[in-house]
């Protein structure tokens, strides 16, 4: 099996196993500190892109109702600062979810979440202080899980907009002019009109071209289903396959078939991506972690490999995270229970597979941490956050530790 898992992720991601490494995390800190009795913060950006890394500095989104309302706040540092800036409010005056965002060149940062029923976008630089553009409704129409993605000054926001009686993911792209963007094309991902909803959106760019991923409803299940770019720069895309496998048998005892969730997706390597998703195929066991890897040269993604190690099969996995860099470094990490706690495991690309899992010592132990994000920054660190409580239930505080090679 490893030996088979290792030919394909090498031929499938251009892989170099001589960059396998493992990360020593510093001490974590606090993103954003405690809430408030009865305030909760989450991060569920589409695609768990609620941290973005540039040039030299580090941004963190999410959504928390310190308020009474749930709002979304940026924060962000230098690689050398040991805190946070302050939370900043990114959203207007109504209820506002799921943000995400991407890091741009100068110093800034692109952000989107759902508010009023819509997609925002608004813009904001840190160069030589905070400066906000303003926010923009990219469509009337009712719309939800806004995710970014940028190709130079060309932002790419999918979003999943209600369609009749379903949903459908649609693209937009904009081009980035300072802090303000001008609307360029817009169209729907999946050529045909939707049978049912489509939901969740993320995407990655690989080489030149966009390869979107999302949870799909049409077979009256959920399953993972992408589709690809068809040529840089148009908005036409490939017919979209599923890329989350159905286990060999019949369906039973899965009803109409077993269950999916909220998948990430992330380049790797030279030519590569790779998808990552809590799937619950084993169904004995709740979710585990499963994922897929693209090539650009066939445009597809390749057979589903397990990501935990068997230690995990008796335990309950959720909220997968992708990073990968160019060189080749690929980590998925998730929030898990098989320690008697709730905590974040990692899983690394070693070029022979996937690693043991093993718990992020800042973020296992006591209390409960969930939700995770992780991203790259150039030289190959890895930047992690998360939600942290005490005990279930109590209240929460984002967290971030930065994992140096």
């Amino acid at each position: 099996m490893k030996r088979w898992l290792a030919a394909l992720l090498l031929a499938s991601l251009s892989l170099d196993p001589a960059v396998a490494q493992s990360w020593d995390f510093e001490q974590a800190i606090d993103v954003s500190s405690e809430l408030p009795e009865g305030a909760f913060q989450h991060l569920d950006a589409s695609g768990r892109r609620s941290i973005a890394v540039g040039e030299n500095t580090v941004g963190v989104v999410w959504e928390d109702d310190r308020d009474g309302t749930p709002r979304v706040y940026f924060a962000y540092k230098d690689f050398t600062a040991s805190q946070f800036s302050q939370a900043l409010r990114i959203s207007g005056a109504d209820e506002a979810y799921e943000p995400g965002l991407v890091a741009l060149s100068d110093q800034r940062y692109a952000l989107v979440w759902e508010e009023n029923g819509g997609i925002w976008i608004r813009l904001l630089s840190i160069q030589g202080g905070v400066e906000l553009g303003p926010a923009q409704r990219l469509d009337p129409a009712e719309s939800a899980q806004g995710s970014v993605v940028a190709d130079g000054d060309n932002l790419l926001v999918l979003r999943s907009e209600r369609d009749g009686s379903f949903t459908r993911i649609r693209l937009q792209t904009l081009r980035a002019n300072g802090l303000v963007t001008s609307r360029q094309t817009d169209c729907p991902v999946d050529a045909e009109a939707p049978t049912d909803d489509q939901l969740y959106p993320t995407a990655a760019w690989v080489q030149g071209r966009l390869v979107v991923a999302w949870e799909d409803r049409r077979p009256k299940h959920t399953i993972i289903m992408a589709a690809t770019q068809q040529e840089s720069g148009k908005c036409l895309f490939t017919p979209p396959r599923r890329i989350s496998e159905k286990p060999p048998g019949g369906n039973l005892p899965y009803g109409t078939g077993h269950g999916v969730s909220r998948v990430a997706l992330n380049p790797v390597g030279r030519d590569g991506a790779f998808a990552a998703w809590a799937d619950k195929r084993s169904f004995r066991n709740g979710y585990d972690i499963w994922g897929a890897p693209f090539r650009a040269e066939t445009s597809a993604f390749a057979k589903n490999v397990r990501v935990q190690d068997d230690f995990g099969g008796l335990a309950k996995q959720r909220h997968a995270a992708v990073a990968g860099h160019p060189d080749g470094s690929l980590v998925v990490a998730w929030d898990d229970d098989r320690e008697g706690n709730t905590d974040l495991m990692l899983s690394v690309f070693e070029g022979e597979g996937f690693s043991d899992d093993w718990p992020v010592p800042v973020a296992s132990g006591a209390g409960e941490q969930t939700h995770p994000a992780v991203a790259f920054d150039q030289a190959g660190n890895l930047h992690l956050i998360w939600i942290a409580r005490d005990r279930i239930g109590a209240p929460s505080r984002i967290r971030y530790a930065l994992g140096k090679r």
